[in-house]
């Protein structure tokens, strides 16, 4: 699993933009998201639970970053 993680790591693209946004439907998270190096664009739809997680590390780095 380490070996993956640091494969990702080194290849990694810097994100554009990302939109976090909810399908009303059945309240799936969807990130939609652009890399500098592309062209279009795409998108994530994430399960209720993940999408919940997602969030967590989102608020957990903006707290770290503000302290």
């Amino acid at each position: 699993m380490k070996d993956n993680i640091a494969h990702y790591m080194e290849t990694a693209e810097r994100l554009e933009l990302l939109i976090p946004t909810f399908d009303p439907a059945n309240g799936d998270m969807i990130l939609v998201f652009k890399t500098e190096a592309a062209n279009g664009g795409r998108s994530l739809r994430l399960s209720p639970e993940l999408g919940a997680e997602f969030r967590s590390y989102i608020f957990r780095a903006m707290r770290e970053k503000a302290n």
